[in-house]
């Protein structure tokens, strides 16, 4: 299987995609002064805060004996970790701020931070810290650090010296108490081993320990063995017959069920198995020379031959009878090479029989030996749960003394490290702090809130709101602006575009015939674009001739689409009929400047005859029904016979029939209509309609069987970059400067402007 191909970069999906945010211009200027803005507002309104940094010199006195249960006797490489703990510990920072009287004495933590929001400390050697503090007012910052470091002194004082008076007390009777039940639980422990004989259960436990996988082992293979010794009753019909008086066949048969067995158990040369003696099984302990001999035999090479050389004579027996019927057609059988081939298969016989011996004589050796070991395994389960038993109970017995007398061990040595901690260290002094001044004071100039910070994080507010914005609106964004994306939502090709245009350009379908005839015009080129598109991808029946316009919702420009197809179809050369089939909101009377009356509604309903309602245009190739007056009950004729009998007169006289149709979405006649036309085609608004709405119109169409020509989206702005950029051969700019004809340049939307301007005047 061809392993699936990379996607190769595509520099234009990237250039596409960057230019989405070119049209969120507007939104990404107010989003980037609201960012500059905040930090400016921030500035002038947040309260200013001054810094001071601190050297505190510090020296440890270590003791004679440390622990970690007494932090204050470590030595000066664990100190300073300790210091600085307790030096910005809350309690410390609290207790500080009461004495300067930066805060009331019922003050809290959260109070404090608000006053002095930064205590930090940082170790600069073995013998210096370097304290820095951020406060709200300049006496704070110049005082702070000194007034922490007296009442870190005073703290460790008043604790140490509460912490010793009790310990010294309470460590001495604990001591005495956990050495008397250490020396009591080893008694217990020694009595308790030599009353249990400990060591002669776990030298018999060792012994047994193999029996049951032994027993298990050897009561399977008697199992196997005694089905197979069944088996073997069945092929000789249970009677004990000699290997060399069997039908050939039987010892075939023999020799197949002894050497399966022979896979799964081999005897090795030299092992001794037991077998029965004269008088019966083998006793389980032979007590004298002549019991020995009769009771075990040494497996010799002989009795233990590989399977091969059986499987190797009954492959040449049938090479043999082979050779034989060959030679039979060939020679009498008293041939001198037929007596050698009847001779060398008796000879393969013989041999084949004595295998089956050797595998005979095997098989029973080791049955009987089996049966003596299982007896024998038998015979000591009763000792083996036994003695399982008594092991277990004693040595649960003797693990739970042995424990109790470690825990009290363990809490001895403990209790008696941490008593000569305290005792050691009760008159040092183990640490000795002094403020030695300031390295860094600024109590005029405030470090918060800073001005190059400040400025730096407004740029990267006011970028992230320029392109995060516009990020989440093209994010939300549903609706369709490309050909691209209709495609993959819908599985329906995109087949052409209608730029967005003046509107009375645009509905100028009675447009002069020069226009776009000899001279190329970017917006007549769409509608042909189209047009082309249409003719080659004919219907139901074959061809293109009556071609449907609708969309997923109103004003999505299907009615100019479809007057504008009919022009293009027009001019052609083929006679058009252009239908206003939407009963209810039908404009084309007004876009084409025909009369409203007598119309199609009154048309079916048989109020006035086909040529009463078909109105001539300023194109002699372009009829129009408008939509006339709105009745009830014409939008059911339009989906019953009665229009599909008018249909198949217009399709006699018209080339090309192309049907303003009801939006798909809410009505029922346009599903129903795609049943009387060849093809449809659906129009959507760009950056207008939303995807779903467009999904769920062609499921719709497809549900019905309609067949789809192809999607055009209309209302394009190509003045947007980033349509210009995917769509630029739709632009005027595309034509200009390619024209090999002597007439005029293609005329632009301000031509034709000027054109209508003229019709008007006129």
């Amino acid at each position: 299987m061809n392993s699936p191909q990379k996607k190769s970069f595509d520099i234009t999906a990237v250039v596409s995609q960057a230019l989405r945010y070119v049209r969120h211009g507007r939104l990404m200027a107010i989003m980037g002064c609201l960012g500059i803005l905040s930090g400016l507002i921030y500035y002038m309104f947040a309260t200013p805060l001054y810094e001071a940094r601190s050297l505190v010199y510090v020296r440890g006195h270590g003791s004679p004996v440390q622990t970690r249960d007494v932090p204050e006797t470590m030595e000066a490489s664990g100190l300073n970790r300790v210091i600085m703990e307790e030096f910005s510990s809350k309690r410390n920072i609290i207790e500080a701020a009461k004495r300067m009287k930066l805060v009331q004495p019922d003050a809290t933590w959260t109070q404090v931070v608000e006053m002095v929001p930064v205590v930090s400390i940082d170790s600069v050697d073995n013998s210096h810290l370097e304290v820095a503090v951020q406060a709200r007012t300049p006496e704070a910052v110049r005082e702070f650090a000194q007034e922490l470091v007296e009442e870190f002194r005073r703290q460790q004082e008043a604790a140490w010296k509460q912490y010793r008076d009790a310990a010294l007390n309470r460590y001495a009777e604990e001591l005495k108490a956990l050495q008397e039940k250490a020396s009591a639980g080893l008694k217990r422990l020694s009595a308790f081993e030599r009353d249990e004989k400990i060591a002669e259960s776990v030298i018999e436990q060792t012994r047994l320990n193999e029996l049951p996988k032994d027993l298990i082992v050897t009561r399977e293979l008697l199992l196997r063995m005694d089905d197979l010794g069944k088996k073997l009753a069945q092929v000789t019909n249970g009677k004990t017959i000699d290997a060399a008086e069997l039908p050939l066949s039987r010892v075939l048969e023999e020799l197949s069920l002894l050497s399966t067995f022979e896979k799964e158990r081999d005897i090795k040369i030299g092992e001794v198995i037991r077998r029965p003696t004269a008088g019966g099984s083998a006793p389980l302990m032979a007590t004298g020379p002549t019991a020995k001999v009769a009771a075990e035999v040494v497996v010799q090479p002989g009795m233990v031959d590989p399977l091969e050389p059986w499987q190797k004579l009954e492959k040449e027996r049938r090479i043999l009878e082979d050779r034989k019927q060959e030679l039979a057609k060939q020679y009498l059988p008293g041939h001198e090479l037929m007596k050698q081939l009847a001779d060398d298969l008796e000879a393969n016989e013989r041999s084949l029989k004595a295998e089956l011996g050797v595998l005979r004589q095997r098989f029973e050796l080791e049955h009987e030996h089996f049966k003596i070991k299982l007896a024998a395994l038998e015979g000591k389960v009763a000792d083996y749960h036994k003695v399982n038993e008594e092991f277990s109970q004693n040595s649960q017995a003797y693990a739970d003394i042995e424990k109790e007398k470690a825990l009290w061990d363990k809490a001895r040595e403990h209790l008696a490290e941490k008593l000569a901690v305290v005792t050691f260290s009760e008159n040092r002094n183990w640490v000795e702090m002094r403020f030695k001044g300031h390295t860094s004071l600024r109590d005029e100039i405030p470090v918060s809130p800073n001005k190059t910070k400040l400025l730096m994080l407004s740029i990267l507010l006011a970028l992230g709101g320029a392109l995060g914005v516009p990020t989440l609106v093209n994010l939300s964004d549903s609706s369709a602006s490309t050909l691209q994306q209709l495609e993959e939502v819908t599985g329906v090709k995109g087949i052409g575009i209608v730029p967005r245009t003046p509107r009375e350009i645009i509905e100028d379908v009675c447009r002069s015939p020069a226009i776009g005839a000899t001279v190329p015009n970017y917006l007549l080129e769409c509608f042909r674009l189209i047009r082309s598109h249409v003719l080659l991808s004919p219907g139901k029946s074959g061809k293109s001739q009556v071609v449907m316009v609708t969309s997923a919702r109103p004003s999505e420009g299907k009615t100019t689409l479809a007057a504008n197809m009919a022009w293009a179809f027009q001019s052609m050369g083929g006679r058009t009929l252009l239908i206003d089939c939407d009963l209810r909101r039908g404009r084309l009377h007004g876009l084409s400047g025909v009369p409203n009356e007598p119309g199609m509604t009154r048309l079916l309903k048989g109020e006035c005859t086909i040529k009463e309602a078909v109105q001539k245009t300023d194109l002699p190739l372009l009829d129009i029904i408008p939509r006339g007056p709105v009745m009830v009950g014409t939008t059911d004729l339009l989906v019953q016979q009665v229009f599909e009998k008018l249909l198949a007169t217009f399709k006699a006289d018209y080339d090309h029939i192309v049907l303003d149709t009801p939006p798909v979405l809410g009505l029922s006649e346009t599903t129903s209509l795609q049943r009387v036309v060849d093809g449809v085609l659906f129009v959507v608004r760009a950056e207008k309609t939303p995807r779903k709405d467009v999904v769920d119109g062609m499921t719709l169409l497809r549900k019905a069987g309609a067949h789809l020509y192809g999607i055009v989206l209309s209302d394009l702005d190509l003045n947007r970059v980033s349509n210009y950029y995917n769509y630029y051969y739709y632009s005027p700019s595309y034509y200009e400067g390619d024209l090999d004809s002597p007439l005029d340049p293609a005329l632009d939307v301000q031509d034709l402007r000027r054109e209508v301007d003229a019709k008007q005047g006129a």
